[in-house]
Formats: structure tokens, C-alpha cells, sequence
């Protein structure tokens, strides 16, 4: 790997420690304390609404002041986020200040973060060093996701916060250790929005949007498990082994996406993931949890490295930033009409397994609009 690249890797581990410590606990939070399904798709609908519009503001910091700088002050608002977020229980309106908070996280950091891969990654190893790079953040998950259960469990949700807010800045020290070597560029804020209704990319665009489901996968999925696990200490425990479970795999998926057709191992993750999404309709128990989780995480790592490589292989021989912010604005696209299908939904739904059940099948759809890359 470059330099850059490798800075860039230890740096991503240790924000994906603090990642694994909270993510799959947020949206469980925010259910304790009294929001509903239809409440949190609220939360992600400010979240995601404000970072389509902001997220080319994103693109212009980073070419104006570089990368580096855009991942220190979207690390320094991530740390902000979840501080903010625990406090949410104690003071209500924080619940519309803190999205806007998240937004602003992903304008600065998300942009800045695969401009810097695509920019410094080997040409001819991209689907080793992203392998690499899922592989080392599925270790990591595995730790952080089961250390959480027990953190929470005997001291709360406030120390687990403040823990990920701490090495959320501490992230940052791998990237500052040497000065970055830049030259300030231009990036217009309207041509990110040609870009993104272009009809050159109108089928990238559709197949971005599958992203949708990790909405679902992120939001609705964790408190669904929450209510089968009532154990926190548990649900750390079976989610971590699940991803202990598709780690070696995922290598063998970046070796063979360097060397055959990356599209046909896209959508043959495509489909596996689809069928996932359709299995958890059936889901009771424990075992079940464990089963689709693993089968789930499997298929989303042979759908994203080939993905991620085919997506940095065009920001190369095109604009490296212009199609990283495509990139993103797509799947956001992607993520609020996920979002606004469940909201809407919720108004005529009382009965919440059939919900669950409802943003399933739904998820397992968006999932083959992969196969369109």
C-alpha cells in the first residue's frame, strides 16, 4: 500500500472501533427511551434529507483544504454526534438538533474518506487492499460489537458513548502524523447535482440506490433483534460471531475480484444478499438471528468489494471527487426512499411484527438493483 493508503487504514480502524462500539446500539437507544419506528425514520429522514443537500459543500472542502482535514473535522463531529445523542433522553429537542449534527459528520468525512482511497489505491490490487480493509473492520467489529453489550450492560449507554467519542478523535492521529501534499481545486456545488440526473448515469444511479437497504439494515434490523435478544451482553456476542464467521471469505472475495469479472461476483452477491433479506420474514429465535446475520454480512462483503472497486476504477479515469460525491449522493437517494416508503407506511400499519416484516421485503428488492452497476 502507499503511504497514504496505509494511513488511511489505521486510521479507519480506529474510527471503525468506535463505529462498532455504537452503531448497532443507536437506533436500540433511541426505541428504549421511547421512540418509535416511525419516530426514528423521522431522525434518519432530517439526517440523510440534510446531507443530500450539504454533501457537495463536503466535496468542495476536501479539494479546497484536502482530505485529511475533511476526516479530522468529520471525526471531531462524529465524537459531537453521539454526545449529543445521549443526551437526547434528558432534552427532547436534541432529537432535531442531532441529525443535523450526523448530516454534517458525513458532508465532511464520507466525501473526503473515498476520494482519498480511490485517489492513492494500486490500480491492479484494489479488490486485495478493499478485502483488506473489510476484513481488518470485521475484526474490529468483532471486539467493539461484543465489548459494547457488556459496557452497556453494567455501566450504560453513557460510557459507551463517551469511549466512541474519544477514539472517533483519536482517529485522526494516523493521518496528521505527516503533512498532507495538496494542491486546492474547484468543485462546483450545481455540477454534483448534473451529475447525479444525468442520463449517462442513470443506471449507476438506480444501482446506488440500492443502497437503501442498509437503512434498513442499520435502523430497523437492530431493534427487530433487540426484541428477541432482550440481553445486550447477548446480542453483542451472536452479532460478533456472525461477523467472525465471513472475515476469511471476504479476502477470497478481493482476490477474485482482481482477477475475473467483477460485475458477475456483484451480482451474484446480489441475489445470495436478496434471498438473505427475504429469510428474515421467518426469523423467531436466537439461532435464526445468528443464521441470516451471517448469510447477510457474507453477501454484503461480496456485493461491496467488487462494488467499491468497480466505483474507484471510474474515479480514476474520470474526476475522482465529482464521482465519489455521485457515489454518495446516489445512495443517499437510495437510503431516503427507504426511508419515506416506511414512514408513509407506518401511518396505516398498527401491527409492528408485520412492519418489521414489511421493510424486509423491501430491502430484499433494493438489493437486486446491484446487479445494474
Amino acid at each position: 500500500m502507499k503511504r497514504q493508503v496505509k494511513e488511511l487504514f489505521v486510521s479507519s480502524i480506529l474510527l471503525n472501533l468506535a463505529l462498532s462500539l455504537v452503531v448497532i446500539f443507536e437506533p436500540i437507544y433511541l426505541y428504549k427511551i421511547g421512540y418509535s419506528l416511525q419516530d426514528l425514520m423521522l431522525f434518519y429522514l432530517i439526517v440523510y434529507g440534510a446531507y443530500l443537500l450539504l454533501m457537495p459543500l463536503g466535496g468542495k472542502f476536501a479539494r479546497y483544504k484536502g482530505y485529511e482535514a475533511g476526516l479530522l473535522v468529520g471525526s471531531i463531529l462524529f465524537a459531537t454526534f453521539y454526545v449529543v445523542l445521549f443526551l437526547i433522553q434528558d432534552y427532547s429537542i436534541l432529537f432535531y438538533i442531532a441529525p443535523i449534527i450526523f448530516a454534517l459528520q458525513k458532508t465532511f468525512y464520507w466525501p473526503a474518506y473515498y476520494a482519498d482511497f480511490a485517489r492513492f489505491s494500486d490500480d491492479d490490487e484494489e479488490g486485495r487492499e478493499l478485502s483488506s480493509f473489510t476484513v481488518s473492520t470485521s475484526l474490529v467489529y468483532i471486539l467493539g460489537i461484543a465489548v459494547a453489550g457488556f459496557i452497556i450492560s453494567f455501566w450504560g449507554y453513557g460510557i459507551l458513548f463517551i469511549l466512541s467519542a474519544l477514539l472517533f478523535i483519536g482517529s485522526n492521529i494516523p493521518t496528521l502524523l505527516t503533512k498532507e501534499k495538496f494542491k486546492p481545486q474547484k468543485f462546483g456545488y450545481t455540477s454534483a447535482f448534473k451529475d447525479l440526473f444525468d442520463k449517462k448515469n442513470r443506471k449507476s444511479l438506480f444501482a446506488y440506490i440500492g443502497f437503501g437497504e442498509e437503512l434498513i439494515v442499520m435502523v430497523i434490523w437492530p431493534v427487530f433483534i433487540s426484541l428477541i435478544i432482550a440481553d445486550m451482553k447477548d446480542l453483542g456476542l451472536i452479532v460478533a460471531l456472525a461477523t467472525l464467521v465471513t472475515v476469511i471469505i471476504s479476502l477470497y472475495v478481493g482476490k477474485i475480484s482482481d482477477s475475473k469479472n467483477k460485475r458477475s461476483i456483484l451480482a451474484l452477491g446480489s441475489a445470495f444478499y436478496s434471498v438473505a433479506w427475504f429469510i428474515r420474514i421467518f426469523i423467531v429465535n436466537q439461532l435464526g438471528i445468528f443464521f441470516v446475520d451471517t448469510m447477510s454480512r457474507l453477501a454484503k462483503n461480496v456485493i461491496n468489494i467488487p462494488l467499491l472497486a468497480i466505483t474507484y476504477e471510474r474515479a480514476k479515469t474520470k474526476n475522482v471527487m465529482r464521482t465519489i460525491v455521485f457515489f454518495e449522493m446516489s445512495l443517499v437517494i437510495g437510503k431516503l426512499v427507504a426511508i419515506l416508503l416506511i414512514y408513509f407506511a407506518l401511518f396505516f400499519i398498527t401491527d409492528e411484527v408485520f412492519a418489521f416484516k414489511l421493510t424486509f421485503i423491501l430491502a430484499g428488492g433494493m438489493s437486486l438493483l446491484y446487479m445494474l452497476l
